[in-house]
């Protein structure tokens, strides 16, 4: 498959990670779209960024948002984080890998994408 033939994927993760599979889910979904060739990219957005941040759900019985998020970006896959979000809810680091980025550039990157997934 060609460049020109790959998809542009936005993966979006606004719910928190505990306490609901969303969040992990969004995460595997986004690992799926790669074996498809797509470009993917998981935006994180309000409660979303949380996900984004070195939390230890497993130890609660929660899925494992560490190991899909290196996966994605070993892979090549762009994450970013809302910079807005992640300073509402007083987070200044998240984990490696992950962008922080201003909510109009993460805007952009959804505004341009083909296809949008929200979780």
């Amino acid at each position: 498959m060609s460049s020109a033939d790959k998809k542009s994927v936005a993966v979006v993760v606004r719910r928190l990670p505990l306490g609901s599979i969303k969040a992990a889910e969004a995460l595997r979904v986004a690992l799926g779209q790669t074996l498809s060739a797509n470009h993917v990219t998981v935006v994180f957005l309000d409660d979303g960024v949380w996900s984004a941040t070195p939390l230890r759900p497993d130890l609660v019985g929660e899925g494992d948002f560490e190991k899909p998020i290196s996966l994605l970006h070993e892979l090549g896959h762009r994450l970013v984080a809302d910079s807005e979000s992640l300073g509402a809810r007083g987070i200044v680091s998240v984990l490696p890998g992950i962008e922080m980025t201003p909510r109009r550039d993460a805007i952009d990157l959804l505004a341009g994408a083909d296809a949008v997934i929200v979780y």
